[in-house]
């Protein structure tokens, strides 16, 4: 029986909810503090934290940036597989991102769901200040881990 499969026959089984069966928190608090986890570790560049704060199986669902630089859209956001190939890429470009806000919207169908806003800034975003990219994402509640991450440059 595969990990995600005996945390859903657990929690069902116990009676708890997809949070308590993870061990974190999918709320308000435990959303931040897992997108402030990711933006650090982006920042360093650290591949193998960044595999393992995202969701993989059943709890996966995207990754994606919606403009250039660093675009990754349709087959290439849904790619799992492809997506510490895409941070190491990044990375070498010296992108960082630095949370300017995020707004928690509330858990529905096993997922904490948030927007947020980013100050984004690297050697190929041609730009004398960091540009401002809005977005949103997903926790999931079963895996303790985020499952979606969409953003793209305001207008």
């Amino acid at each position: 029986m595969g990990l995600g499969l005996a945390s859903l026959v657990a929690a069902a089984l116990l009676g708890t909810t997809p949070s308590a069966a993870t061990g974190e928190a999918c709320d308000e608090r435990g959303t931040r503090q897992h997108v402030a986890r990711f933006i650090s570790a982006f920042n360093r560049g650290d591949l193998k934290t960044l595999d393992r704060l995202f969701a993989r199986g059943t709890w996966w669902r995207w990754y994606s940036v919606g403009t250039a630089p660093g675009r990754r859209l349709q087959g290439w956001a849904y790619d799992r597989k492809t997506l510490v190939k895409y941070f190491r890429a990044r990375h070498r470009k010296h992108e960082r991102l630095e949370l300017q806000s995020l707004r928690f919207n509330g858990v529905s169908a096993g997922y904490g769901h948030f927007e947020f806003w980013v100050s984004r800034r690297a050697d190929d975003i041609a730009a004398p200040v960091p540009r401002t990219y809005h977005g949103k994402g997903a926790m999931s509640c079963w895996a303790g881990k985020l499952g979606v991450w969409a953003m793209g440059e305001e207008s």
